[in-house]
């Protein structure tokens, strides 16, 4: 069994721990990425507005195994869909940025059902 000298070894471990520092320290939070990438103008993460709460957006792509990539691409490329308004692209977005976001959105929890407790028309 061949063992790494100790300069090898040590390269190893630098480039090791730079990359782990530098993958951490980089990740930016998805809020914060959404409002840069002025998402929030259209979506809210809980109410619609030009577009669909984001809330809802994850409760349509519940239990389905390709969500992550489809939401994803969709928001690079955009959407001409249903209503009067269109998802438009965000090519400037980065693959990896477009990820943290949909990520963000399928996590979050599906809204509480009408006239269940906590919900608006729960509410008197």
């Amino acid at each position: 069994m061949r063992v790494p000298t100790l300069p090898t070894l040590q390269t190893r471990l630098a480039v090791l721990a730079s990359l782990a520092a530098g993958g951490l320290a980089a990740a930016t939070p998805a809020p914060q990425l959404m409002e840069q990438n002025r998402c929030y103008v259209c979506h809210a993460d809980a109410d619609a507005k030009a577009g669909p709460a984001f809330v809802d957006i994850a409760a349509a792509y519940r239990g389905n195994p390709k969500a992550a990539a489809t939401v994803s691409a969709l928001v690079r490329r955009g959407q001409h869909g249903g209503g009067p308004w269109n998802m438009p692209p965000h090519p400037e977005i980065s693959a990896a940025d477009a990820d943290t976001i949909t990520r963000y959105i399928l996590g979050l929890p599906s809204p509480p059902a009408a006239g269940a407790p906590g919900s608006a028309a729960a509410s008197p």
